[in-house]
This record gives structure tokens, sequence and C-alpha cells, in this order.
């Protein structure tokens, strides 16, 4: 049984941030994780991820002419910083768009390469519960909610996270089919990615907001971590149904920074005009920049019948990497 990308819509916030937000911090334009764009979109305080998700999905409802209470049966999420500390937008999402989706799944794990994960989870609920049709639904949100903040945004870090929404509709049949998926967890990473609330925890009360902390050696070792292992599982992909780099049309990763999408398209010997991203546009997405790009690169034509396209990436300190191939049929 094969799971199918029907459609896909992209979601992004209005407020458009500009550089001079944040800042001249020194550190910011000589390392290499953080320097690169110039602008990303940051949500509202009183925004929220599930009104976004909402949203996006009503779009694919009315361009698809969907029955919200037959034609989505599981709901899945993963938004980066929630809504709310206890419960998930699944449920929520479901009640916007009066659905009666029976299966709800809100995963907090895999980030960047969270719309992979996800979908394959799906596909397993399609082989095993008989699902057949699903949301999928991803969230950047620590843009404005984390490094929107007065004490937050002099920060070197600051500028490159930008927030943006998608949502894909698929279904268990072969129309536009995932042809193949390859995980791979690497716990001894799992902690390395850590929060900062200057002595206190997350869940304390404090004056100073929340942060990620990235130090300078914590940054070279998950460079060199990704740049070893987004190749590798393209590679994996490409060898499971017996085709070359030079075969994939269009490759779509998260989009870190400037310099890991270079490593990562000449690591593949992959021409620049065959990978999509909008980094200079929107920034480091996390886990929204593999579905927006699709959308985007979908909505604008670039992506043609026939092709085949990598998505591709790693999560948080390279926790997780993963990587797909999709036949846009």
């Amino acid at each position: 049984m094969s799971i199918s990308l029907i459609d896909i819509e992209e979601f992004m916030p209005l407020n458009i941030i500009n550089n001079d937000y944040f800042g001249e911090a020194e550190i910011r334009r000589t390392n290499r994780m953080f320097s690169g764009t110039n602008e990303r979109r940051h949500i509202g305080r009183d925004d929220l991820a599930s009104d976004y998700l909402a949203l996006a999905t009503k779009k694919l409802i009315d361009r698809l002419g969907l029955n919200v209470a037959t034609d989505i049966d599981m709901i899945v999420t993963n938004v980066s910083i929630p809504d709310e500390p206890f419960t998930g937008c699944g449920a929520v999402i479901n009640k916007k768009i009066g659905g009666k989706a029976k299966w709800i799944f809100d995963i907090h794990n895999t980030g960047c390469i969270s719309f992979l994960y996800l979908t394959d989870l799906v596909h397993t609920y399609m082989v095993a519960k008989n699902a057949k049709h699903a949301i999928i639904c991803i969230a950047q949100t620590a843009g404005g909610r984390i490094f929107g903040q007065e004490d937050t945004r002099q920060m070197a870090q600051a500028a490159i996270p930008g927030d943006g929404f998608a949502v894909a509709y698929v279904t268990n049949n072969e129309e536009r089919p995932f042809l193949t998926f390859e995980f791979e967890n690497y716990p001894d990473f799992s902690e390395d990615m850590k929060t900062s609330c200057k002595g206190r925890h997350w869940w304390e009360s404090r004056e100073s907001s929340g942060s990620i902390d990235f130090n300078e050696n914590r940054s070279a070792m998950i460079i060199a971590r990704g740049n070893k292992t987004v190749p590798k599982m393209i590679k994996k992909v490409c060898d499971n149904i017996n085709i070359k780099f030079s075969d994939i049309d269009y490759l779509i990763t998260n989009q870190p920074n400037t310099n890991f999408l270079r490593n990562w398209r000449e690591a593949i010997s992959l021409p620049q005009e065959k990978q999509l991203q909008t980094f200079d546009k929107y920034a480091n997405l996390f886990g929204a920049a593999i579905p927006v790009n699709l959308a985007t690169f979908m909505k604008n034509n670039t992506i043609k019948r026939g092709d085949l396209i990598c998505l591709a990436g790693f999560s948080h300190a390279c926790d997780y990497s993963g990587a797909s191939l999709i036949r846009w049929t």
C-alpha cells in the first residue's frame, strides 16, 4: 500500500522582520550557523498555530472539494513551540475545521524532519488500521515566541529562525507516491539541544525569556554531524530504488543556513538550480522548511509532472536524520 501526497498548502505570517530588528552583533556576521538571511516572518504574541494550520487546511478542503466528515481520518501535527504546554493542536484543528478525524497525534520530536516522520507514521496507520486520508500539519513558531522577545533578539542566533506553517493532504493510493523512506536516530546527541533560562527551569518563574543555547563548540559539532548524516540518508533512499544522485530532479531539505544548503548539494554533485530553498526570504523554518518549500515551488510550477523530488534533513542537534523520494505524477 502506497501513501501519496495529493496537495499541500503553506501559510506564512504577514509580519516581515528585517535584520535591523536584531541589532548588529559581531558574532552573527562571523558564526557560520547564524548568518546569511535578510528576512524572516514572525507570528504575533497572540497568534495561535492552530489558527494558521486550520486556515491552511480549509484552503485544501476548498480546493479539493473534501467532505470534512468523511475525507479526513487522521490529523497529525508537529509544532515547535506549542500553543499550550499540556495539549497539542490536533484536536483544536479538528474542531476549527469541523472535522471528525478518528486518529489524532501531536508529535513533538523529529523537529526539522517531522514532515517526513509524520508521513511515514500516517503510512503505518494506513497499513495497520486501514486509515485512508490524513492531514499532516507542521508549524514553526520559535521565531516570534522565543527570538522576538526584547531580551533574546540581540542574541547571535536570534536572526536565524523564521515562522511558517504548512499542511499536506495524503491518501492511501499511488497518485503521487512517496517511493521510499529512511530514518536514523542518534541517541548520543539527544541532549545536545538545550534551553537556557539563566539558571531557572523553563517551567519556573523568572524575569528573563528562555532561549535555545548554541555556543561555538556546540555549533561546530552540529555542523560536522549535519554535513555527514544528510548526504548519507540521501544515498540510502537512492540505493533503495536503485537510482543515481543525478536522477534527482530537485532536492528540498530543512534550511539551517546557506553553508548546510551548499554542502549538502555539493556532496551529491547536484547543480544549484536543482536545490529548492527559500532561506533568504524565510530563514530557518525548522520543521516547516520542507513542506513550505514543497508547497511554494509547487504553486509557482517549478515542479513538473514526472519529477523525482528528494526530501531530506536532520533535526535538533542531529538526534534524527531522514530522507524520502517522491514521484511528482
